[in-house]
């Protein structure tokens, strides 16, 4: 099901990326675990037996650090069959107040990080000989007009603009390249924000979701699949989940 390689979930730490782990370590993955927050990864891992688990603590805010990171993965783990990029950062901030340094913080993490990632594990030295799956997260911000997000929801247009041309690169090393789009997911990240809002405003939130609010589960077993060989006539596409927000009458 895992193609005999190994899974990189960047961002392991918290939010979507943790519950992915946890999902993949009930199914005996194995699995690459990486974040910024070396204690929180050592939390996922001991779930983990010794021989299935590799814990690389790496802060992907820096893009150029990212081939040697590659090297990293090749060396303490070996040939990669999965990726999922879960590292990412919410900035809340009017437009006549952003500048180039913000939006460069923002890009370096959101965006050119994960193209960078895409990049480095794709090579032949580490992409694993039966091919493998890259999972990429947008979000409905680049879809829809929500004040203060302009830096944010560019970061994930951009990040969606990236797969369909990408994918078509890849394919041919028998690489899948997906993103999901999510509408809001309750992670530590988008309850900072929710934290923030009157009891009017959630409500007036929440009542847009038919479904509910998202959990990291919910999307962490859409994740699974598309890293899965379940998944390995799809490639290039953006999949919306967003708890029936876009299916809403107006």
């Amino acid at each position: 099901m895992w193609n005999d390689g190994w899974i990189v979930v960047a961002g392991a730490s918290r939010g979507i990326g943790r519950a992915l782990a946890q999902r993949l370590a009930r199914e005996n993955t194995r699995v690459v675990l990486s974040a910024r927050d070396a204690a929180a990864l050592d939390d996922v891992a001991a779930l983990y037996g010794p021989e299935r688990r590799r814990v690389i603590p790496w802060d992907f805010s820096v893009p150029e650090s990212l081939e040697e990171y590659g090297k990293k993965v090749l060396e303490t783990a070996g040939p990669v069959s999965g990726m999922a990029y879960c590292a990412g950062k919410q900035k809340t901030l009017p437009l006549n107040m952003s500048k180039p340094a913000t939006a460069r913080d923002i890009f370096d993490l959101n965006t050119f990080s994960a193209i960078e990632l895409v990049r480095v594990l794709s090579k032949k030295e580490i992409l694993n000989p039966g091919g493998a799956s890259f999972v990429l997260i947008s979000s409905l911000a680049a879809h829809e007009g929500a004040v203060g997000k302009t830096l944010y929801a560019a970061s994930k247009a951009a990040l969606e603009g990236f797969v369909p041309p990408a994918a078509a690169e890849l394919a041919p090393k028998r690489i899948r390249l997906n993103s999901l789009v999510l509408g809001i997911v309750t992670t530590d990240m988008s309850m900072e924000f929710i934290g923030k809002m009157t009891a009017e405003q959630r409500n007036d939130m929440e009542s847009g979701y038919p479904l509910g609010l998202g959990e990291p589960n919910d999307v962490a077993s859409f994740i699974r699949f598309l890293l899965s060989d379940e998944s390995r006539w799809i490639t290039g596409q953006a999949f919306v989940a967003d708890g029936g927000h876009s299916a809403r009458k107006a």
